[in-house]
């Protein structure tokens, strides 16, 4: 297995490919402003493959990293950038602005580069990032229950005060 710690400059960076596809996605396409997009958004637009299409690219790059030898915090890390460009995709209008602005690829381009310069502080910060975002999802679960709890106890009562005898 090739790391990222064993090449050296005159050898071929093992990530060349993954940085291309990346850039494909995310940054291929520059507007007279400066501000940058790729394929990720145009074929955003193509309802249905347009996502697949590049939902498998940035799974493969997920695949790339594991190869690399990225751990599987760092992984996790980077699947949750892919995961939050879907489900923020899936709001109409917001979703389609959004897949030209979040750039998860390259987000995650820069988490492993992150991690071969420094794995220690990666790995931690990747954890930190991921029980923020557990215990984020478990709050928003609590608070949607107690609040279905609290409806239906409210429409329960009033139904109840409705009814003679």
């Amino acid at each position: 297995m090739v790391t990222l710690h064993s090449y050296t400059s005159s050898q071929k960076d093992p990530m060349n490919d993954i940085r291309y596809l990346a850039e494909l996605l995310d940054t291929k396409f520059k507007l007279p402003n400066g501000w940058r997009f790729g394929w990720d958004g145009i074929l955003g637009l193509i309802p249905g493959i347009g996502n697949i299409i590049t939902d498998a690219v940035s799974f493969y790059i997920l695949f790339r990293a594991a190869i690399l030898g990225c751990p599987p915090i760092v992984i996790l890390h980077m699947a949750l950038n892919v995961v939050i460009d879907n489900i923020l995709d899936k709001i109409p209008g917001l979703g389609l602005l959004f897949d030209f602005m979040w750039k998860s690829n390259t987000k995650n381009i820069q988490l492993m580069d992150n991690y071969f310069a420094n794995p220690h502080l990666t790995k931690k910060t990747s954890g930190i990032v991921l029980a923020l975002t557990l215990i984020g999802v478990f709050s928003l679960f609590v608070i949607l229950a107690v609040s279905t709890i609290w409806l239906l106890a409210t429409i329960f009562t009033e139904f109840y005060k409705t009814i003679p005898g």
